[in-house]
Order: structure tokens, then sequence, then C-alpha cells
């Protein structure tokens, strides 16, 4: 069992933030946006935590070395100005034939959300939640009439049943699908795609693959902007989940 951890992106809507620092490397509150992912993995839980850079890689690899860890691994994707399907087919490089959990590096999780979620992962499983008020900038989610498998995703939906919360399982058994997959979406969205996609495609397939582990209840917080940082640490300050 791997994780996977997206972390090479400008983060350019942090304006002056991350001008000369990966978006990973910015503190929430004196703690790295990458040390409270890091905090969040039941690190027993994994054979590996491998964590993509780019923008900015020799701190945040230097960084993350500094802690000593015994299972995360740093590695660079050097094309990470595409979508960040490519940081995706970095990390998928360095092995075949596991399960793998995907993770955005902007997102803050109590650890208490790890918990009901590792007892929901199968086949492919997209984290989301029902619970927030969603706005243009929020990954959208339609389900199928059984409320449980994926029938779109994209942030331009209007029609819409929850939100994706920035994570996705792949079962073992489904790896050769999902990589496969890849392809068909490069072809189709070019160097903009982003992993997103992947979940789209599957779900237009026959069956429906994808499923999602409804992870509602718990609050997280994303930092993509400024505004959200702000949000971010205020709401850490007296946040029950994160004492």
């Amino acid at each position: 069992m791997r994780a996977v951890v997206l972390a090479a992106g400008t983060g350019s809507r942090l304006g002056e933030i991350t001008k000369a620092r990966t978006k990973g490397m910015v503190p929430v509150r004196g703690k790295k946006l990458i040390d409270y992912l890091l905090e969040f993995f039941e690190h027993d839980f994994f054979d590996e935590i491998i964590i993509v850079g780019g923008f900015c890689y020799e701190d945040l690899r230097e960084h993350i070395n500094s802690h000593g860890y015994k299972k995360v691994r740093v590695i660079e994707n050097k094309d990470y100005l595409k979508g960040n399907i490519y940081t995706l087919i970095t990390a998928l490089r360095e092995f075949s034939g596991d399960s793998f959990l995907i993770t955005n590096v902007d997102h803050i999780y109590p650890g208490i959300m790890f918990q009901k979620m590792k007892q929901s992962m199968r086949a492919i499983t997209a984290m989301c939640d029902f619970d927030r008020s969603l706005g243009d900038d929020d990954m959208k989610v339609k389900l199928a009439e059984d409320g449980k498998k994926v029938d779109a995703i994209s942030k331009k939906l209007s029609d819409f049943d929850c939100g994706y919360i920035g994570m996705t399982y792949v079962d073992a058994s489904m790896e050769s699908l999902y990589r496969d997959t890849i392809n068909e979406v490069i072809e189709k969205y070019g160097e903009k795609a982003v992993v997103e996609n992947i979940l789209q495609v599957l779900s237009e397939k026959d069956g429906g693959v994808p499923v999602i582990c409804d992870l509602s209840g718990f609050g997280w917080y994303e930092v993509d902007t400024e505004e959200d940082l702000m949000r971010a640490e205020k709401g850490l300050e007296n946040d029950l989940n994160f004492r």
C-alpha cells in the first residue's frame, strides 16, 4: 500500500506567499502544509509514502528529509507546469502491482478522518462529503441512482450531490484499469489534464467503477488562496479535531 502526495504545483493563487516556495511549504499556524498531511497519515498503514515535488523542489525535499521519516520518499516532477496528472504519473512510475491512496498537499485533514476512511477503501474510491456549501472552484460530484457510484465529477457541474475532498483510493485489483485510463484522459484533455479527470472517464465506462466514501462531519481545510489560508488559521484555532 502506497500513499502518493501531489505537491509539485506553483500555488500561484496564494500570490506572494508562494512566490519563492511551493505550496506544501506554506505555514498555517506555524506548521507547514506538508507536515499536517504527514501527521494525518498513519505511517504504519503504508509501505511507502511518495511525495512528488516540482516547483522549489529542493526546499521541499530538504525539509522532509530533515525529519528522518523511514517510509517517506521525495521525488521530482520536472513537468510540474503541466496538469497535475503528470505529477501522478511521476509517482506511478515508481511502483506497480500495489494499492495506493492519492492526495493533494494543500488540504488539512483531522486524524480521526483517517480511521473511517481506511475502513472504506475498496475498488476505486473517491473521498467526498455532503456538508459543505460548494463554490465555483470546488470539485463537485453527481452520484448515480444508487447513491454510491460516481456519475460525474467536475467543478462546472450545476447539478451535484456532494463534494470531492481531494483523495482517491485505488485498489491493486483496479490498478491496471486506472493506469490505462490515464492515457485516455491525456488523449482527451491534453497537457492540462488533472487527476480528477481520471474519475470522470472511469465513470463513463460500463459499470461505473468509482464509488464514494462519505466523510461528512469531520471538517477539513483547503489552502488554495489567501482567503483559504486566513480561514484555516482561524478555524484551526478552536477546532477540537486538531487538538
